[in-house]
């Protein structure tokens, strides 16, 4: 049974909502991984806009694709982000690795003017292993991924952040530091490719740990719940 207490927000996608106890934990950190043509970007668009539409502020920084590029890409799926910007509700903070990794180093998040009011509530990273590649050692990688969890954390947001895949998730240690791991799958099975998901972990919440296919779709993310992938 979920604590009634629980502040929860929703991934945007209510079949994954009904699997995991309605959604993420408040002020958590989820590590959304997938190889490339996942939909990483896609999916968290959903988490994003279950905010907006809710009338919650919501920042998205990305440190992989131009802000036209992605207002582009986005609107093709009906998520119009250039309405909530105008609104005050989108902040939309477009940077590259290296400045991102300069504040850090200050230990600062490089946008602490535009989140002073606290107002916002979930913030997207796409993609934190942009970032992580600029540390030499993996113990730097690490220690750079946890001062920006801690400050994610310090301005009370609910984070979802975008990693590119790795065998195990263990790529710097990424898999130990977040509260959450959601991993996206594009296989070939057979003559077809198939693209499923698995919740790996989620802290505080009772989740199905099948995976489970979906499709990207005129609407984005589709999940269908009872097509699994079976182990072989």
């Amino acid at each position: 049974m979920m604590d009634a207490s629980e502040k929860r927000y929703s991934t945007g996608i209510k079949q994954l909502d009904d699997l995991m106890q309605g959604g993420f934990l408040d002020n958590s950190v989820i590590m959304l991984e997938g190889d490339a043509g996942t939909g990483k970007t896609t999916f968290s668009m959903h988490y994003l806009f279950s905010g907006l539409e809710a009338g919650e502020k919501s920042i998205f920084v990305t440190v992989d694709e131009t802000k036209k590029s992605m207002y582009r890409n986005m609107g093709k799926f009906g998520f119009e982000l250039q309405k909530y910007e105008d609104s005050g509700n989108l902040v939309f903070h477009e940077c590259n690795a290296q400045v991102m990794r300069e504040s850090l180093d200050k230990g600062i998040l490089g946008i602490e003017d535009r989140i002073s009011d606290r107002q916002s509530k979930r913030i997207i990273i796409d993609n934190v292993t942009a970032l992580a590649l600029l540390y030499d050692t993996e113990i730097e990688q690490r220690s750079a991924v946890h001062t920006l969890f801690q400050k994610v954390k310090m301005w009370g947001l609910t984070a979802m952040i975008i990693s590119e895949a790795s065998e195990d998730g263990g790529n710097f240690g990424l898999k130990y530091l977040v509260d959450g791991w959601i991993r996206l799958y594009h296989r070939k099975l057979g003559q077809e490719r198939i693209r499923s998901l698995e919740v790996r972990k989620m802290r505080g919440t009772q989740h199905d740990a099948s995976e489970m296919v979906y499709k990207i779709e005129s609407g984005g993310i589709s999940l269908y719940p009872d097509e699994r992938i079976l182990s072989d």
